[in-house]
Order: structure tokens, then C-alpha cells, then sequence
């Protein structure tokens, strides 16, 4: 008996999307790792000394992961209540991070041991930093105002007051140690010189400021606050560059590949990285819930990125894979799968040996199963289903094609209820315009017309289907009245332009055309003779 020749389901072309460098740079991390904390995460960071511990603040703590087990490798819980902004020091030493009661503390994170307390805030601590070069940090408060500390002895270095709302949002410069960046809900930027503890330039955000980057060379920084990132030269205080690729808050923003990609993080679930050059969007990574904040280790190793899903919190980690070290595993992995059947090098024949070749089953689909059986009705069934006649109408209209084919589509059409006719006379309905799928579609109405068209009275949910099949076609029919309308038009004008052309290409051009359409009207919703009750029935619902 000859095989089953599967039906064949013609594929349509699409536009696909533009693969680029950047796209197979980023699609090179794995599958993301998520762990679930109990409250929202406040901040990410990645130590910048080997081994890049990620420190994740959320609730009253600080877990301390490894980089490359994503393990929690650290535990600082010395927080009375939430614990803000956990950031590590450029030597990876110690860890500085906020409170929700105003207090500042430092940690020896690889102790766990508690080193300093700074007290002089009246509000929550969001966002601390460490200042390059000196032994000094900084915080940003809700009290609207940044203060500058002494890591020996705990005082105040200076304060850096002059907003008028929450500052989120700060860093330090890059560049120079006495300058400070601060963002803050009263939709301003601010850069201030410690030395003078004044604020030398302003800018105006035009929403709450939510984060902050600023370039190594301490000239340009980025502020995000609303849908929008913003550019700004940090010399002249001038609008460099505005992108808004976002359709919900922008939470937060690091810089990836050497400060060559920035990335931005919102709330509608989307990390987008830009080219600094252009800031066009070079690719978009997607997340199960609203992004709150990130972070990328050197060499773009891991990302690390914290969530809000229902309250509780989400921490993906995504490692970026090693091709070599990835066909290995994956080489190692094949030959201990296939123990069994794997034959030596030094494995001979003899010649009275005979060799059975492997049997090979051929799998089928589950339409072509049912056609193989001659069950057309559950054939169209199966390609009926929503995710299918959704999803991949091509494989839909291949097998009514298939059905028209053998002979079968009546069969597969006749002795269905309302409820089971529904399903077609809905992929009718949504397909029978499309160009591709037109001529099959149409041979299949017609045949659903003959069917039923004697039984519309019996039941009124089919007259409204029937009803809206009935002013598909009838757009259809007004568009290639008005596309032959247009194409008298056309050679109109091309005659006019051109009298001493030769006029029998334009009047077979006028031809194809005419011939076309009056094809494609001759097909709309024409029945057999044998159904023209029917047929008549159907055009006349009102």
C-alpha cells in the first residue's frame, strides 16, 4: 500500500524581520532564570570586580546572588523595615543601601557584617551611591534633599538642597568626584558641585524623573521619567536627543557593549536597546511583568532584571551562552542519549552479517489522519479550531482545498447544527477577502449556500451570518467596481499623455484588467442551478 501523501498546505509569504548584528548578539542569552521574592523589587545591581555578585534589594533585605549559579550567596538583613537602592562599591568591598526610615547603612557584604549608620535624613532613603576616588557616599531622600557623607566618621560632608519633590533618581559623575547628578518628581535634573554645594545646571525633564546614566566621560547623561528617555549635554544644559519608544512608564536605565548600547526598562514589560549613536531601537527584549529595574554585567555576561507581578516580585537572570561550550554539552549529551546504539570505530560486518534498515513511522497531521479515513466532516473540524483558523489559516484553506479536491467538501459541510456551522461561517466571514484564499473560499460559500440555503427560516442566528457573509461580499464587489473604475482611469491619462504610443499594449493591459474582474465578480457567491432558491434566498435577507 502507497504511503499517505500529506495534503499540501501552501505558505504565504511575509515580511520578515530584519536580522541584524545586534539581534543575534542579544538573542544569545539563555532562557531566562526567575526567582520569586515576596515584595517588589526596589533596585538590581552587579558588582564590578570578578566574581560579579548581583545584589537584589527587595522588602527588608539584600540577597547577594552568585553570577553564575544564581544562587543567593549573601543574606543582609539588618533592616528594621524596607531596605532601598543596594549598590556595591567599585572594588566590590563593601555595599551601601537605603531604608525606608531614612538611615543610611554600610556593609561588608562578604561578612555580612554592619559598618557604618548615617542618620540626618527626615524621609525614605531611595537611591545611595559611592563617590570615585574618596571615601565618600551619597543618598537621595524623600526629604527632597542629597546628602554627601564621610565614610570614617559617619557626618555630613554637605547637602544638596534646592527640589521641591521626591528625588528618585541619582548619581555621581563619572568624570569628577565632586560632581552629582540628582532626578527628582518635580520633573527637573540637577547637576551640583559639592564643593560649593550648589546646583549648577537644570533641566527640565517635563515628567517625574524615575533614573539616571551618565556616559564615562561625564559630558552627556540620560534622564527616563514618563514613556520618554531624554539626551542632555551636561556642559551647555541642551536637549541632545529624545526617544520615546515606550507606551508606559520608563523605570529604569543602564549602558551594555562598553557603554556602545543603552538599555531602557518600563512598565509595559519591554527592555529596549538603542544604538548611542543614532538611539534607534536595535532590539527589544520582553518580560512577563511591568520592569522596574536592571542590570548588566561587564561583557554583557548577565542581565539582570527585577519585576512586579501581583504584589510579589520577580528577579530574570539570563547568562549570555557560550557557542562552543554549548555544542559540547550538547554533543556529550547526544552520545549519552544514544549509548545503546552507538557503534564503535572498530566495528567490522561480517559477510553472512545482514543489516535491517531503521523503521521509519511517517507522522501525521491530525486533518491528514482524519482524510486518510475518509472523515471529512471531523477533517474540517479539526481545522476549525480557533487557534488554527487563527493561527495558521494557510493550513485551514489547504485542507478545504484538499476536500474540494476529493470530492468531499459537501459531505464535510452537510448535517451540521448551528453551533458546529458557526466555526466556518466565521472563517468565512474573516477570510473571503483575502486575495490568496478567495477562490477557494468562494467554491466553499457556494457550497454552504446549496446546503442550507432552504433552512434560513428555520433559524435566525443563520440569517445573521448569512446577513454579514452577504456585506463582505458585497465590499468586495464595490472594491473591483472602483479598481476597474481606476484602472479606465489610468489608461485615460497614459493615452492622453502618450497619443503617438502604441495603444494595443494599454488596451491589453485595459483587457487583463477587465477580464480579471469580471472573473473575480462572476465567482462572488454564484451556486449551482440546482440551488438558485437558495441562492436567492440568501441575497434577499434584509
Amino acid at each position: 500500500m502507497a504511503a499517505f501523501k500529506k495534503t499540501h498546505t501552501r505558505g504565504y509569504s511575509r515580511a520578515a524581520a530584519k536580522t541584524t548584528s545586534d539581534t543575534l548578539y542579544w538573542k544569545k542569552l539563555d532562557f531566562p532564570v526567575t526567582v520569586k521574592e515576596f515584595t517588589a523589587i526596589d533596585s538590581v545591581d552587579v558588582s564590578p570586580v570578578d566574581p560579579h555578585y548581583i545584589a537584589v534589594t527587595s522588602g527588608p533585605k539584600v540577597d547577594v546572588y552568585h553570577r553564575e549559579t544564581t544562587q543567593v550567596w549573601r543574606t543582609i538583613s539588618r533592616f528594621q523595615r524596607s531596605a532601598y537602592g543596594g549598590k556595591f562599591r567599585q572594588d566590590g568591598q563593601l555595599l551601601v543601601a537605603g531604608t525606608e526610615e531614612g538611615v543610611v547603612k554600610l556593609f561588608n557584604h562578604r561578612q555580612k557584617q554592619l559598618l557604618r549608620i548615617f542618620k540626618g535624613h527626615e524621609g525614605a532613603t531611595h537611591r545611595v551611591d559611592f563617590i570615585q576616588g574618596v571615601p565618600h557616599i551619597v543618598s537621595f531622600s524623600d526629604d527632597k534633599t542629597g546628602v554627601v557623607w564621610d565614610i570614617s566618621n559617619e557626618d555630613k560632608i554637605c547637602t544638596l538642597s534646592g527640589h521641591t519633590d521626591f528625588i528618585r533618581a541619582g548619581i555621581t559623575s563619572p568624570a569628577s568626584q565632586h560632581i552629582i547628578l540628582t532626578g527628582s518628581y518635580d520633573h527637573t535634573v540637577r547637576l551640583w558641585d559639592t564643593r560649593t554645594a550648589t546646583s549648577v545646571l537644570t533641566v527640565d525633564h517635563g515628567t517625574p524623573v524615575e533614573s539616571l546614566v551618565c556616559f564615562p566621560s561625564g559630558g552627556v547623561f540620560v534622564s527616563a521619567g514618563g514613556c520618554e528617555v531624554k539626551v542632555w549635554d551636561a556642559i551647555a544644559g541642551r536637549l541632545l536627543s529624545k526617544v520615546s519608544q515606550h507606551h508606559k512608564t520608563v523605570t529604569c536605565l543602564a549602558f551594555a557593549s562598553d557603554n556602545k548600547r543603552l538599555l531602557s526598562g518600563s512598565l509595559d514589560r519591554h527592555v529596549k536597546i538603542y544604538d548611542v549613536d543614532t538611539y534607534s531601537v536595535v532590539h527589544t527584549l520582553d518580560y512577563p511583568a511591568p520592569v522596574l529595574c536592571m542590570a548588566v554585567a561587564p561583557g554583557d555576561a548577565t542581565l539582570a532584571v527585577g519585576m512586579i507581578a501581583g504584589g510579589s516580585g520577580l528577579v530574570s537572570f539570563q547568562h549570555r551562552r557560550d557557542p562552543e561550550a554549548s555544542k559540547l554539552a550538547a554533543k556529550e549529551a547526544n552520545t549519552k542519549a544514544n549509548i545503546r546504539n552507538t557503534v564503535s570505530d572498530d566495528f567490522r560486518t561480517l559477510s553472512d552479517d545482514h543489516i535491517v534498515p531503521g523503521m521509519t513511522t511517517q507522522k501525521m497531521a491530525k486533518y491528514d489522519r482524519m482524510i486518510c479515513k475518509f472523515e471529512y466532516s471531523r477533517a474540517l473540524d479539526a481545522v476549525m479550531l480557533s487557534f488554527i483558523a487563527n493561527k495558521c489559516t494557510s493550513i485551514s484553506v489547504g485542507v478545504l482545498q484538499e476536500l474540494i479536491r476529493r470530492g468531499g467538501i459537501r459531505t464535510a459541510v452537510a448535517g451540521r447544527d448551528v453551533k458546529k456551522l458557526t466555526p466556518l461561517l466565521m472563517f468565512l466571514i474573516k477570510n473571503i477577502r483575502h486575495p490568496a484564499y478567495k477562490p477557494v473560499l468562494m467554491d466553499v460559500a457556494n457550497i454552504v449556500i446549496d446546503v442550507y440555503g432552504d433552512s434560513l427560516d428555520e433559524n435566525p442566528q443563520l440569517v445573521r451570518h448569512f446577513r454579514r457573509l452577504k456585506d463582505e461580499v458585497a465590499a468586495e464587489l464595490q472594491l473591483c467596481k472602483e479598481h476597474s473604475a481606476l484602472m479606465g482611469a489610468i489608461q485615460m491619462f497614459l493615452t492622453t499623455s502618450s497619443p503617438h504610443a502604441n495603444t494595443s499594449s494599454l488596451v491589453s493591459v485595459q483587457q487583463l484588467a477587465t477580464t480579471e474582474g469580471h472573473n473575480t465578480l462572476s465567482r462572488m457567491l454564484h451556486p449551482s442551478s440546482s440551488a438558485k432558491s437558495a441562492s436567492s434566498l440568501v441575497v434577499d435577507v434584509i
